[in-house]
């Protein structure tokens, strides 16, 4: 009889207690603004460099690249 109930004790604990971990171990990241050195990497990786627009403004792309990278517009 007391090995039963400590039995159904453990049983008790463990399924209110794994759950509480489980959530814990879980939690989602927070997302981090991105810095100008993270930004101008991201965007050489993507094809985006300087001087590569058109004639009348080569930084055009490039620089609206960087404005939306550090505003935490672009998905990495």
């Amino acid at each position: 009889m007391r090995s039963r109930f400590l039995a159904v004790v453990v049983v008790l604990l463990a399924s209110i207690a794994m759950p509480a971990l489980a959530a814990a171990k879980h939690k989602p990241s927070k997302r981090v603004t991105p810095d100008y050195n993270n930004c101008e990497a991201l965007a050489v990786e993507r094809g985006t460099t300087p001087g590569q627009g058109p004639n009348n403004n080569p930084e055009a792309h490039f620089n609206a690249f960087m404005r939306a990278c550090l505003a935490g517009k672009l998905p990495r």
